[in-house]
């Protein structure tokens, strides 16, 4: 299955985790057939090699999402039927996302829209009994995006860097707050050009600070604050509100952080004089591996990063405890609530 761009690729605003979130429709998709993986089996998914905006002026390898991170499969789109063949058997062009297909084709190219097909039974691949009632859906997402943000070595190594010199050696997790803010093209009437609509009205520093008040009040024994954003302004007085408020508390802050000021993925590189979209992710994964070291979360589930952030802490994260979440603007679908529960909402 290829999945292919939209019409326009260098439009594309979505940022990392959209992309992601994305990635694992279509890898489900694949890997279940349309939900028929117990007649015909999976497929194996591939990217197109269309411009992936976030890595134009690659110095590591194409412009693709491959300049950042490890292939999707070890097949390369030379091994696929082209798209123009003539020969009906061998390939098929969905103009839909949601359209079906005869599962005897040996090629299967996705529409070129920003949409996905839904999977019904997201296990049927994998050999465990109980589909979506006995299984955890936290921990085949958490699994999925990490699969996909799998770093190519020279990233890998430069996160590992930034994580050296931004986290305390004696960073305790359990006893950590974690504040992803979310604020810049997030936020209803910003006027940031070439990102995406805003689509909240953004939660007052006052808010997030609250938010770190009630769990110092709920768990006496936390130390540390890790505050991350692309938001340079609004993390600087947030930082300042801490030291001011909370004078007890340490914080923690990603050192060398790019700070765009967008969560778009376009044109990443015109936002801040001097960077370049390769600093902009290393900047921007180095945020959410620092908050791999929280037990407690001050978010915004709107945000489909910070909601990322937070579950992929739940599954992978270095507190020996139960994450607890503070959620300032709530968004009901699927990876709010793996943020705030760690499960699917039955509501």
């Amino acid at each position: 299955m290829i999945w292919r761009s939209r019409l326009e690729p260098e439009l594309d605003n979505r940022g990392l985790t959209a992309w992601a979130h994305t990635a694992t429709w279509h890898m489900l998709h694949a890997l279940t057939d349309g939900d028929q993986f117990d007649k015909h089996g999976s497929r194996v998914l591939l990217q197109d090699d269309k411009l992936w905006p976030m890595a134009k002026g690659c110095q590591h390898g194409p412009e693709t999402r491959e300049c950042y991170f490890e292939p999707l499969s070890k097949c390369k789109l030379s091994n696929a039927d082209p798209i123009r063949s003539n020969n009906a058997t061998k390939v098929y062009i969905l103009k839909n996302h949601n359209d079906d297909y005869d599962r005897t084709v040996r090629m299967i190219y996705t529409a070129r829209t920003a949409w996905w097909r839904g999977t019904n039974d997201p296990y049927a691949w994998t050999g465990l009994s109980g589909g979506t009632k006995l299984n955890s859906e936290l921990t085949l997402t958490a699994a999925l995006f990490a699969y996909y943000f799998n770093p190519r070595p020279w990233l890998h190594e430069e996160i590992h860097k930034r994580l050296q010199v931004s986290i305390p050696a004696d960073l305790n997790p359990d006893r950590t707050i974690g504040v992803p803010i979310r604020r810049s093209d997030k936020c209803t009437g910003h006027d940031i050009e070439g990102s995406a609509a805003g689509e909240m009205e953004c939660s007052s520093l006052d808010e997030y600070l609250g938010g770190v008040k009630s769990f110092v009040a709920f768990d006496p024994s936390i130390e540390n604050v890790i505050v991350t954003s692309e938001d340079k302004a609004a993390s600087g007085e947030f930082v300042e509100m801490l030291k001011k408020e909370l004078p007890a508390l340490r914080v923690v802050v990603n050192v060398g952080d790019v700070q765009q000021g967008t969560g778009s993925g376009a044109k990443l590189e015109s936002y801040t004089e001097g960077s370049t979209n390769a600093a902009v992710v290393a900047s921007a994964l180095t945020s959410m591996h620092m908050h791999m070291r929280a037990r407690y979360f001050v978010i915004t589930s709107v945000s489909t990063w910070t909601s990322t952030v937070t579950f992929m802490a739940r599954a992978y994260g270095f507190a020996t405890s139960d994450v607890f979440v503070i959620d300032l603007k709530k968004k009901n679908n699927r990876l709010a609530s793996l943020a705030r529960n760690g499960c699917q909402s039955m509501s």
